[in-house]
């Protein structure tokens, strides 16, 4: 049977106490596939089997396999511009970056974003860990599809967005400067951003961005008669995602090897980007502490991990910045985050039940432009 539904990513509960605001978030997800899955029969054409599919309009099919894919939470874009310097790196991925055509956000562009506190005398007390899309957060302040249109939800919603902000971020968060001019939600407000971390704020960084992975790397592709394997090769040729990441590069790469064994595809549901693992070995703590202790997964939980904090209790009597790694004293988040794994998980089912010829490379990417960068986060239609 298809799925009813799409529960929101981690199987978070804010959205029960907001009227419509389970459907709208599965609306968006519907719309969102639907988008995708007609550009990709637009491009491959009739006659060829689309790979990928929403699993709210079918069903899995036999043969059924989890596939999860992991990759590791520092940026490596940043990493390859610093290769004999890693806490050169570190700095420069906990810098917030301002586009004048964007807004300020952080720059770590893996799908893990985190916020460094420190001590009045310059040490790391806490760091926060986020992986949560921005469309979720959009959905819930504005909602989406038909619940817009109800005041009761808009109530709601304000009353939501607030509550958790004051939770996760600041008790002293104030509704307005969560919201623009207009009254809609500012995904770039600064308490996620210059003030705090809520959510994801890198431009790349969306939810949206890995169903059009997967789906375009669910087509296989060709380059002079030689089927393309390698997912460097892959993802130029293919034109999805950003080149030079851990992530995108390994996530196509890994939905096209299911394709290439003739496999049906789509993403697990609760569909999100999750915290896989943290895993701090080698760590010189203070009194022998293992460091392991001192990570909380904030939401989500074990399995689906969206937000955690990296923080050394008070009773301790050290701090995050007197824990050793490599023989350097916690100066940056980054430094932790090189520690954490990252995970996306496919589906894949009825395995070896296609067989067409791959595609040529794109030689662009035209009538596939998005509206991401503070748009309605759904792939926009050609």
């Amino acid at each position: 049977m298809p799925l009813a539904s799409f529960p929101p990513p981690a199987n978070l509960t804010d959205l029960n106490a907001i009227p419509g605001g389970f459907d709208s978030w599965s609306q968006w997800e519907e719309d969102t596939f639907a988008a995708i899955l007609d550009m990709v029969v637009q491009e491959v054409g009739s006659g060829y089997t689309v790979q990928f599919y929403d699993p709210t309009k079918a069903d899995a099919g036999k043969d059924v396999q989890d596939a999860p894919i992991r990759w590791n939470g520092f940026p490596k874009l940043i990493e390859s511009k610093h290769p004999n310097d890693f806490l050169a790196a570190c700095a420069e991925a906990d810098q917030l970056v301002t586009d004048p055509n964007y807004g300020t956000y952080r720059p770590q562009d893996e799908y893990l974003e985190w916020k460094v506190d420190k001590s009045a005398g310059g040490k790391i007390t806490r760091i926060v860990f986020t992986c949560e899309g921005p469309e979720y957060w959009r959905t819930l302040a504005d909602g989406y599809g038909a619940s817009t249109k109800d005041p009761s939800a808009q109530t709601a919603r304000h009353a939501v967005l607030l509550s958790l902000y004051r939770q996760y971020v600041d008790p002293n968060v104030a509704l307005v400067d969560l919201l623009k001019n207009d009254g809609t939600y500012d995904l770039l407000n600064k308490w996620n951003t210059t003030d705090g971390c809520m959510h994801l704020s890198q431009p790349n960084n969306y939810l949206e961005a890995e169903i059009d992975i997967a789906a375009e790397a669910s087509i296989l592709r060709e380059k002079n008669s030689k089927i393309i394997t390698d997912q460097d090769q892959l993802i130029k040729c293919a034109l999805y995602g950003e080149p030079g990441r851990n992530s995108d590069p390994l996530i196509g790469g890994s939905v096209n090897t299911l394709a290439r064994q003739g496999a049906m595809i789509t993403l697990q549901p609760p569909i999100g980007l999750y915290i896989d693992s943290f895993n701090p070995i080698g760590w010189t703590v203070p009194g022998g502490a293992d460091p392991a202790t001192f990570w909380t997964i904030e939401r989500g939980d074990a399995q689906h991990a969206v937000r955690a904090v990296f923080e050394v209790p008070a009773s301790a009597g050290f701090t995050v910045g007197d824990i050793e790694i490599g023989g350097d004293n916690i100066q940056y988040g980054g430094q932790v985050a090189k520690y954490i794994t990252m995970r996306l998980t496919g589906v894949a089912s009825d395995m070896n039940s296609v067989n067409d010829a791959p595609l040529p490379c794109k030689k662009a990417q035209a009538g596939r432009a998005r509206v991401r960068r503070g748009g309605a986060g759904v792939l926009a239609r050609p």
